[in-house]
């Protein structure tokens, strides 16, 4: 192995190796914004799915000590985040859930927007289905 030539006066110290930016010129930190409404947070994640469906991602976090649920959608690009300590948000975190798993698995972009025709039938289909009796024991 060779040494790097260095050309240093006598008496004066090296200076310290230049930090590498995380980020180069060419790519900026993701910008991350706190959506306060949350049907504004689900066409916003909609729009950003449609534009690039292969590197979009979302993860949910509940935070025990404060109770509270952070949504977060991103394309490592934008980042978009939604947090409800709201008990009445949580059916309308499962439903973005259910329609994130549905996007990820259309075939079509242009159908997003619409309901899922095989999700609704069966839906209807297991409230229409008479539940059976659970049997008491008898001790």
């Amino acid at each position: 192995l060779k040494k790097p030539l260095s050309v240093e006066a006598p008496g004066v110290a090296a200076s310290p190796p230049a930090q590498a930016h995380v980020y180069s010129s060419c790519v900026r930190p993701p910008a991350m914004v706190y959506l306060e409404d949350f049907e504004e947070f689900e066409a916003a994640s909609r729009e950003l799915f449609a534009s690039q469906p292969l590197r979009t991602r979302y993860l949910m976090k509940f935070r025990h000590c404060d109770q509270r649920v952070i949504l977060k959608v991103t394309n490592d690009r934008v980042c978009l985040k939604y947090k409800t300590d709201w008990l009445a948000d949580l059916k309308k975190v499962e439903r973005f859930c259910q329609a994130f798993a549905r996007w990820t698995t259309a075939k079509n972009m242009d159908t997003l927007d619409e309901p899922d025709v095989e999700l609704e039938g069966a839906a209807r289909e297991a409230a229409a289905k008479p539940k059976a009796k659970s049997k008491r024991r008898k001790y």
